[in-house]
């Protein structure tokens, strides 16, 4: 789930961030969460530990300190949001907020690296640069760690960051790089964590590539120890987000995983929509002694639809009325009394509404090319939802049918 939603449900992650500053600002301490949960939600992460100076296939690295994304919850996850053009680490009263477009540096707050980027290769990936927290070597290496903030579901061009609501892209200034999730993990040099790269060919709306504000509090303390205490107590900072219903289930069921079969779906919903129209038809015209149909014909069709809505709702509504969260298998034996209409529409198609032997024909085509791509589906997308078979990384690009699906190859 994304922050949003889970800050939205009472418990978990809303007793963490409510009460915290809406409006992210400079000198704003906050942890930076992907908003991809592929292969799992993680957060901005650095620590003390530095690239190896040769990885094992004898690639050199900058050797400076190590900018992973981690799983869980750790105090290395803190950043500071930092005024390239002031040396101040607090927020000033009253607060300048960051919006979209702004120029920022991000100091790891329990080591005093910024995040940094630069034309060295990232060690999983060598396509991608290595993001890294800047250290002079004095090796003629400069610091580049200047980042543009792209609000991506902005609503205006100077729009304020917020907390846990803005979905943003870091766009290295330097490279125009953005700071994305590879998708590979770091060998056990990198404690087995997942690579963090500078992606220069990014394209499109790629999850991988956008975060999320998740815990922010305002910052305090400018001197190092001061800073170190205070990152380690826990937030007790006031937002409340409130998504709506229809967001929360297009959230929900727009994942790719368990999803099912997308011409099942697609079919059963039609038939729903088909079954309606027959039904709003044909019961106007009997009240005026229209009978398009036969009485007995007419009696199965109410039958049908009584019989697969009543399953439905039985199947539903109890698990809808209690207040737990709801997993597939909760909607699995309703989406079966949908599917049930299918045969009912198609039988009463074919015997009462299609006359000639032509469209009886048409239709039957119709229906064989329907059941060959439900075939064709399961087949292409089995491996998304049952995990097998293995695939390389070029065939699971290519069950990417949408731009919106957001698959995260893992590389290794």
């Amino acid at each position: 789930m994304s922050s949003a939603f889970q800050a939205s449900l009472e418990g978990g992650l809303a007793r963490i961030t409510q009460g915290q500053p809406l409006d992210v600002a400079f000198g704003s301490q906050v942890t930076l969460r992907t908003v991809s949960s592929k292969p799992v939600p993680c957060w901005l992460h650095s620590h003390k530990a530095n690239y190896p100076v040769r990885y094992e296939n004898g690639r050199g690295s900058s050797h400076q300190q190590q900018v992973t994304c981690y799983p869980f919850k750790d105090v290395n996850n803190w950043w500071i949001i930092k005024d390239p053009g002031r040396h101040s680490l607090v927020v000033s009263s009253p607060p300048r907020p960051v919006r979209h477009g702004d120029i920022i540096q991000l100091l790891h707050g329990m080591t005093s690296r910024y995040l940094n980027t630069h034309d060295v290769a990232a060690p999983m990936s060598p396509h991608s640069q290595e993001v890294s927290g800047y250290i002079d070597f004095n090796v003629s290496m400069p610091a580049q760690n200047l980042w543009r903030v792209d609000i991506v579901n902005r609503e205006s061009d100077r729009e304020i960051w917020k907390t846990i609501l803005s979905e943003v892209r870091l766009v290295h200034v330097n490279t125009s790089a953005v700071l994305k999730l590879s998708g590979a993990s770091l060998p056990e040099w990198g404690f087995k964590q997942l690579e963090v790269v500078g992606d220069k060919i990014y394209k499109g709306y790629q999850q991988s590539g956008m975060w999320n504000v998740e815990e922010h509090r305002y910052g305090r303390s400018q001197e190092q120890k001061e800073r170190e205490l205070e990152l380690k107590l826990p937030t007790h900072s006031d937002i409340k987000r409130n998504l709506t219903f229809m967001a929360k289930f297009l959230e929900l069921q727009a994942q790719i995983q368990l999803i099912g079969n997308i011409v099942n779906w697609t079919i059963a919903n039609l038939s729903l929509v088909v079954y309606s129209l027959m039904f709003l038809t044909y019961l106007p015209r009997r009240r005026r002694k229209v009978e398009d149909i036969p009485q007995d014909t007419w009696e199965q069709l109410v039958l049908a639809g009584v019989i697969c809505f009543g399953g439905w709702a039985v199947n539903y509504l109890p698990f809808f009325l209690m207040e737990k969260t709801l997993f597939l298998y909760h909607y699995l034996p309703a989406l079966t009394f949908k599917i049930l209409q299918i045969p009912v529409v198609i039988e009463h198609l074919y015997i009462h509404v299609l006359r000639s032997p032509a469209q009886r024909k048409a239709f039957g085509g119709v229906i064989l090319g329907v059941l060959c791509s439900v075939y064709v589906s399961y087949h292409n997308l089995s491996p998304l939802t049952y995990g097998q078979p293995a695939l390389s990384s070029d065939e699971l690009a290519a069950l990417r049918w949408r731009e919106s699906w957001d698959i995260l190859l893992r590389k290794r």
